[in-house]
């Protein structure tokens, strides 16, 4: 017997062969296989890792839709909606008031259409959260929840809005969760803007006045905003051609009906007359308004004001200029009242500049038209020299020679015009029917009130509220609640960063927290007969804002036992 070594595979084995004679030749015949030279050393098979048997659903946008929800959860959209549009609260499943907060949250995070909500929905947490199946959020069901808000009453063709109750009611409950200091009287500041328009069939969109010079139908939002939280207290849907200061009737008429306490109201000089001054002061609302020169009493108290720039004048420094102010007595709209003249010296020679500025051109131009009048009409010469002239026809006399040598166009400068013009510049007159406020107060409750502009310019930019593009006037009203409702929910947010933060960049760090929540998602493991709930994304930097704010386990892991596997 023999051992010969084969290399088969890269391995050696052994065969066992046998020698015998065959016809006087000795050959070699083969036995049986022997296995490998070196026979193999079996190991243990390794333990499958924990992540080897880790089974995930699909994942679902969780971060900035958990928060929003929990703030209107707070702000109790839901029950508030539902007592009013429906009768009832704690409705189970489904309800206008689950799916306008849904429709809500989606116009602060990521503005779309109603037809593609239906979509957006069922990425998010929200159907979780709500306790409503995705497949129940469909348009129908979105444009159904504007109907219980807004609709029209076919028999008596009257439109039945809820809106106004609703907008009473969300900011009482507001009020209820952030109460004025003792002694401290509501402040509210009221402004009206513009919103272009998409379609013909709604009565509400007309051609109107608007920033942009836009010739396209339109209608108009008035907002009333707390001056301390900037949080709506309500809303006002107006025709296109509406202008603000026909709107007062209606603005005292609602802050009469409102729960509010009265306090004061801030409004622009657009807006006065002497007819809604003593009207707002019967209602015992206290008034802080601009009045326009063009009021002649207004007019001779400016130019008897003589403001003394000095340290005690000074009232407000900004980028602007620096503001300085007095309070004086005199006459204005029916009575003696006590008014405060304020003034700006870097905006007097800013617009002084510009005066003289666009009166030299208007010399050019003019002396231009002269030289080459000679073959015109007497009516195209004075139509081209009013265009000329444009809003600086209180400067500027001319004349058109008919007969005689020489130029046609005559003109002269009114200096004494423009002298009056010239102490004017940079000077301004408010009002503050509240006698106990100083210069300064009035004038940087004035001034501030400008933050009612940067709500418009969220609603337009952020929210992408126009163009609407509802037609029936009912979904119209119902859209803009609609956007006036998510508008609170960024306005809570912003109270919030506020109280646990020492800037004032509320508005930057608003858009930025809700930027990096919109990257947290939440999906759900499965280990065996354990199913965990993580969540993805969350920074340390995003879950410490939270944990100031009081939402420390918004985003915490879960654990459950699942015994169906």
């Amino acid at each position: 017997m023999t051992v010969k070594r084969k290399k088969k595979n890269g391995r050696v084995y052994l065969e066992e062969y046998k020698s015998i004679r065959i016809n006087g030749e000795v050959k070699s015949i083969y036995i049986r296989s022997l296995g490998p030279e070196k026979p193999v050393i079996k190991t243990k098979t390794p333990k499958p890792k924990v992540l080897d048997r880790l089974q995930h659903g699909p994942s679902h946008k969780a971060g900035d839709v958990t928060l929003l929800w929990e703030l209107a959860c707070q702000l109790d959209y839901v029950d508030t909606i539902d007592g009013i549009c429906c009768g009832e609260k704690g409705i189970e499943g489904i309800s206008p008031g689950k799916i306008l907060t849904a429709w809500a949250i989606n116009r602060v995070i990521d503005p779309i259409s109603a037809t593609k909500l239906e979509k957006w929905v069922p990425t998010t947490d929200l159907p979780r959260l709500m306790g409503i199946s995705p497949a129940d959020f469909t348009k129908n069901a979105f444009l159904t929840a504007l109907d219980f808000v807004c609709y029209e009453e076919k028999k008596a063709r009257q439109i039945i809005d809820f809106s106004p109750q609703i907008d009473d009611a969300l900011y009482r409950k507001w009020r209820q969760r952030h109460p004025l200091q003792p002694g401290e009287k509501e402040t509210l500041a009221y402004d009206l803007t513009s919103v272009l328009f998409f379609g013909v069939t709604c009565p509400l969109a007309e051609l109107g006045a608007n920033p942009k010079k836009i010739k396209r139908l339109q209608m108009n939002l008035a907002l009333v905003v707390s001056s301390r939280e900037k949080f709506p207290l309500t809303h006002f849907v107006y025709n296109g051609n509406r202008n603000s200061v026909s709107t007062i009737k209606n603005l005292i008429t609602r802050l009469q009906e409102s729960s509010t306490e009265k306090g004061t109201i801030i409004w622009d000089r657009g807006s006065v007359s002497n007819k809604y001054v003593n009207t707002i002061e019967q209602a015992g609302w206290k008034l802080i308004c601009g009045v326009p020169k063009s009021v002649n009493d207004a007019l001779e108290i400016l130019k008897k004001t003589n403001i003394d720039y000095s340290w005690d004048t000074l009232v407000r420094s900004s980028k602007s200029g620096r503001i300085y102010a007095t309070k004086v007595r005199g006459v204005l709209y029916g009575k003696e009242r006590s008014v405060v003249v304020y003034a700006n010296r870097q905006r007097r020679v800013r617009d002084g500049d510009s005066r003289n500025d666009a009166l030299a051109s208007i010399e050019e131009a003019l002396q231009a038209l002269a030289e080459n009048c000679s073959k015109m009409k007497e009516n195209e010469i004075r139509k081209e020299a009013k265009k000329i002239i444009g809003d600086f026809k209180d400067f500027i006399d001319f004349r058109i020679k008919r007969k005689g040598n020489g130029p046609r166009l005559i003109w002269k400068f009114k200096k004494k015009e423009i002298r009056k013009a010239e102490k004017l510049d940079g000077l301004w007159l408010l009002l503050s029917t509240d006698p106990s406020l100083s210069a300064k107060e009035v004038v940087n409750l004035y001034v501030e009130k400008d933050f009612i502009e940067k709500v418009f310019r969220t609603l337009k930019t952020h929210e992408e509220v126009e163009p609407v593009r509802h037609r029936l006037e009912t979904r119209v009203r119902g859209y803009l609640f609609l956007c006036v409702l998510a508008y609170r929910l960024i306005a809570d947010l912003q109270h919030h960063l506020r109280e646990v933060s020492d800037h004032d960049d509320t508005w930057e760090r608003t858009d930025t927290l809700l930027h990096r929540l919109g990257r947290v998602e939440r999906v759900q493991i499965r280990l065996g007969h354990q199913v965990k709930t993580w969540y993805l994304n969350v920074t340390g930097k995003v879950q410490k804002t939270l944990d100031k704010m009081g939402f420390q386990n918004m985003f915490k892991e879960k654990l459950e036992v699942d015994f169906k596997m």
